[in-house]
């Protein structure tokens, strides 16, 4: 709610019209109008002068906008764009298909919301006073049908030359590259033959009623930017994924990077398999680090038990083996660790199952030894019942069951835990880790960061699930083509916004989330006096301050700066 405040300055009395807003959970004043001297405030109210004042969120729309003119985001996608039939690459409401694919993208990084509901978002910022152009009509119909207008086949062309630009001004590190995959829940239905790529599958968000569409994604060491992605059908397994995306993935980095061998690809145990190394091994410039599936290599796991020794990384004592061995055809060095973290999560995943377990088998039970029973079963079905029971990793190695016969040719059975095993479990099992590469000269520490520092990617995937900037969900797309190119829009949208991040983390310190939530808080002002009008940022305090001029947010319009109504 908006006040009048008097201040002192030289011994004289200045109004303003101020509010009071929360920054940080702490009531700070600022100003919207100044309204002078109490002589001048009298002439206006004399004049019967009218003000009207109005503010928009300004600071990240600009920002992002300021962020797409470096990397000439608009004109790398009109260039990708198709000729109609006339010859004229296609238009609607005087915007090109690049300049609707950036207000979206910058939709998505801002406040993600459903294509219909982007102007209700839109009319509380800046962008049509920036851009010098009314964006009313920008409804779902105008993204569908400019949305249409991009070919599937153009989406890692235009990534690719978006991400050169952006290494091109960065000078970004390419030594160390991450690469996973998660998924993303759609609400589009189960009879909908539309589209190929929404399946069922095992849902990272615990969806498993809901289709969902895949996603593949590289990010860089420094900052995380995304420098590679791939949506694909919900139901295949993250080895699929990166069988059929591996030689995609080099080529882009033989394409962005000066040399391949400079680079190391990470990616964890999920993607490995006999061939994917055989890919990876057929390319002799491609350096990797991976994680390894500890239950396939039991030999190794055996051989380490007896062999390990300590050595520190970053001020963490591990127990560690290293030994350089041929691994599916080829040859890497393999160290392995025992991660107590690791292995406190697993005992206590182990017990949460066999909780769920005791509650199975006592039902089975019941049921066998229920008098009013009208089911007999066999011996052998007992067996099938029980083992379909028990089934799950190091629960069937531990878990023990013995069928009892209880008269009258019916059966039942008791359960017990195998102490003896479970004790060998967690002293030779739980907990280890295989992490191999083939930089076999590189030391334990730097192997070993190197496989932690997938945390990037997951730190990523993060940023595209938060519901209040960057997110890929909410989806209302129901065809491939669609949901391909709105992926395509959300990453542009997030490396837009890590591109700026990037540039103020100097002197800025809290998240990725926070500092949209911040640059949201600088706002423009629009005061009306009769036919007059003046645009001015409100006060901001000294850190948001240098924020602003580090990114060039300031209260002049930028539409001369960027190309939204012409091709070049």
């Amino acid at each position: 709610m908006a006040a009048i405040q008097c201040r002192v300055s030289r011994g004289k009395k200045y109004w303003s019209i101020v509010e009071s807003r929360r920054v940080d959970g702490k009531p700070r004043t600022f100003i919207l109008q100044y309204l002078g001297t109490a002589d001048s405030l009298r002439e206006r109210l004399r004049s019967g002068e009218k003000i009207s004042i109005k503010s928009y969120s300004h600071g990240d729309t600009t920002a992002l906008l300021n962020a797409a003119i470096e990397l000439d985001v608009v004109n790398i996608i009109n260039k990708h764009i198709p000729c109609n039939k006339m010859g004229i690459k296609p238009k609607r409401d005087g915007l090109t298909v690049g300049a609707s694919f950036l207000l979206a993208a910058i939709g998505r990084a801002c406040h993600p919301t459903s294509k219909l509901a982007w102007y209700d978002w839109c009319k509380e910022t800046s962008l049509e006073y920036c851009l010098k152009i009314k964006l009313t009509e920008l409804g779902s119909q105008h993204f569908w049908d400019q949305m249409d207008t991009l070919p599937i086949e153009a989406i890692p062309i235009i990534e690719e030359e978006i991400v050169t630009k952006l290494i091109s001004l960065q000078d970004l590190k390419l030594d160390c590259l991450f690469f996973d995959t998660t998924n993303f829940f759609t609400f589009i239905d189960s009879t909908n033959d539309h589209c190929d790529l929404p399946r069922r599958g095992k849902n990272k968000q615990k969806r498993f009623d809901l289709r969902q569409v895949g996603l593949g994604l590289l990010v860089s060491k420094e900052d995380q930017f995304p420098l590679f992605h791939q949506t694909y059908r919900g139901n295949k397994n993250d080895m699929t994924v990166f069988k059929e995306n591996c030689n995609k993935l080099l080529e882009r980095l033989r394409h962005i990077t000066k040399e391949l061998s400079d680079v190391t690809l990470v990616f964890d145990k999920g993607n490995n398999s006999k061939e994917n190394f055989a890919v990876l091994g057929q390319t002799q410039d491609c350096y990797y680090v991976a994680g390894l599936v500890p239950s396939y290599f039991k030999d190794l796991i055996k051989e380490a038990n007896q062999n390990f020794s300590e050595i520190k990384i970053e001020d963490e004592t591990l127990a560690a083996y290293r030994i350089r061995k041929e691994i599916w055809r080829q040859e890497l060095t393999c160290v392995v660790t025992i991660s107590v973290q690791l292995k406190e999560g697993q005992i206590q995943g182990i017990l949460q199952h066999l909780e769920k377990k005791y509650k199975a088998l006592n039902e089975f039970k019941q049921q066998l030894e229920n008098p009013k029973g009208v089911k007999r079963f066999t011996k052998l079905e007992i067996e099938e019942r029980l083992q379909g029971i028990i089934k799950g990793q190091f629960i069937e190695d531990i878990l023990m069951y013995e069928i009892i016969e209880i008269g009258n040719g019916k059966f039942s059975f008791t359960y017990f835990i195998d102490i003896v095993s479970f004790d060998k479990l967690k002293k030779e099992v739980l907990g280890r880790k295989i992490v191999a590469t083939n930089r076999h000269e590189w030391s334990n520490e730097e192997i070993l960061l190197a496989y932690r520092g997938q945390a990037k990617v997951e730190y990523a995937f993060r940023n595209l699930k938060n519901p209040y900037h960057m997110a890929v969900r909410p989806q209302y797309h129901w065809t491939d083509q669609k949901i391909e190119v709105h992926f395509l829009m959300c990453i542009i949208g997030y490396l837009l916004t890590v591109y700026i991040y990037k540039k103020t983390k100097h002197h800025y310190s809290k998240n990725i989330s926070q500092f949209m939530d911040d640059l949201k808080g600088i706002r423009l002002a629009c005061a009306a006096r009769g036919k007059k009008i003046t645009y001015q940022l409100e006060k901001m305090d000294s850190s948001m301050q240098n924020i602003a001029r580090e990114l060039d947010i300031s209260h002049k319009r930028i539409e001369s700066k960027i190309s939204f109504s012409d091709y070049t």
